[in-house]
């Protein structure tokens, strides 16, 4: 039998702000394409665990990408689109979340963060 994963509210250390994209329109009513303005839903806290980078030309040196697991306590309303602020970095959502052992209790947001 697998183990469930496992949550405790003590784990959530970090404060974090959830950010849900917003459509800017033109005075015809059309929708612009470009990078999407954000506003923030919501201070909630969080885990945040690194597991995996994407290496760029085979050294350590050029990695792009670092892949985030971020727990949050269970929200309705959050889709892949919304992003998470955390002390200046921005982490956006990969996979859409994921209800902790069906339980509606906690989220688990899989992030990607691009490092310039």
């Amino acid at each position: 039998m697998l183990n469930p994963f496992k949550v405790r509210s003590e784990e959530l250390s970090k404060r974090v702000t959830i950010q849900q994209p917003v459509k800017i329109t033109n005075d015809r009513g059309v929708n612009l394409r470009g990078y999407p303005a954000y506003r923030e839903i919501k201070n909630v806290c969080a885990s945040i665990e690194s597991y995996g980078a994407y290496v760029k030309d085979g050294t350590a040196e050029k990695v792009s990408e670092l892949e985030f697991r971020i727990t949050i306590r269970y929200r309705e309303g959050i889709t892949i689109h919304d992003r998470i602020i955390y002390q200046g970095r921005t982490f956006e959502q990969i996979l859409p979340a994921r209800d902790v052992n069906e339980k509606h209790q906690f989220l688990l947001l899989t992030c990607r963060e691009k490092v310039k």
